[in-house]
């Protein structure tokens, strides 16, 4: 069983930050714990070789299963994820503004859902997927993910833009640059500035930079669980603990330290595969 990051080959660099593979399993009639997902500033593509994953929205109280390979814009909401018995996953974490130039088509087509990416790939990227199930390890699993983004992004005209190098600055530093500096360096006014951004990333410059404070506060207390919170929240440039708990409520549904004790419970967790 697995759960780990794997940087991709430097062809690939430009377009994709890292891929993470799942691989649990469960004993027969073992409780699976669920996956609380809060939103990750991310744009991906995810494979789902083995088993399936159900997810329910706490906040509508939707359930639905996932497609077996789906394309995810940006997410906004905070879901709870149901593993089969034995779940098999590859996720490509696409570097900001690539998964733009791959489909060329608005992220915010694709934004807070698990889009079927058979209606943008058809069936290729379905056989992609049987392959997956049919790979003797994990190594095999990422050549084979590898060749296939390879061909797909020989095929790319669309150049790195300057707004992916800003959504990069922001997901280092999502609290240093004001918007309509930002806007400037991008050679736009600030209106066509948002407009282009949300094109690119899903959603607007303001709300990703919220967003990627949230992630990289709550990374930070994973890693340094002795630190307290209100130190957390103005190492973040939160204006003070309160603040930081309104982006918790929004964006993971619980205040910070529910929040935490609630991914401590994943399955990744669980199993010691971190």
């Amino acid at each position: 069983m697995i759960y780990q990051y794997i940087a991709p080959s430097p062809f690939l660099q430009e377009f994709v930050r890292d891929y993470l593979i799942a691989h649990f399993r469960f004993e027969k009639g073992q409780a699976i714990p669920f996956k609380p997902y809060s939103p990750k500033p991310e744009q991906t593509i995810t494979f789902l070789p083995k088993g399936n994953l159900t997810i329910n929205d706490p906040l509508k109280g939707i359930t639905e299963v996932a497609p077996s390979v789906s394309i995810c814009g940006q997410q906004v909401s905070r879901y709870n994820f149901y593993l089969s018995q034995e779940y098999l996953m590859l996720r490509v974490h696409f570097q900001p503004g690539a998964l733009y130039r791959l489909l060329q088509i608005p992220l915010i087509e694709f934004s807070d859902c698990w889009f079927d990416a058979r209606s943008v790939f058809n069936s290729e990227i379905v056989a992609v997927n049987d392959r997956l199930a049919h790979c003797l390890n994990y190594a095999e699993m990422i050549a084979v993910v590898e060749d296939y983004l390879k061909n797909k992004l020989r095929k790319v005209k669309a150049d790195l833009h300057p707004l992916d190098k800003i959504a990069t600055c922001l997901y280092t530093n999502p609290s240093r640059f004001s918007l309509d500096w930002l806007a400037s360096q991008a050679c736009l006014c600030p209106r066509q500035f948002n407009r282009k951004f949300t094109e690119r990333m899903g959603v607007g410059p303001k709300l990703y930079s919220r967003l990627v404070r949230f992630y990289k506060s709550y990374q930070y207390k994973e890693a340094h669980p002795d630190d307290d919170w209100l130190s957390i929240a103005l190492l973040f440039n939160y204006t003070d603990y309160q603040h930081m708990v309104k982006d918790f409520k929004e964006f993971a549904g619980v205040n910070p330290n529910l929040w935490i004790n609630q991914d401590n419970k994943s399955p990744e967790r669980i199993l010691n595969l971190e």
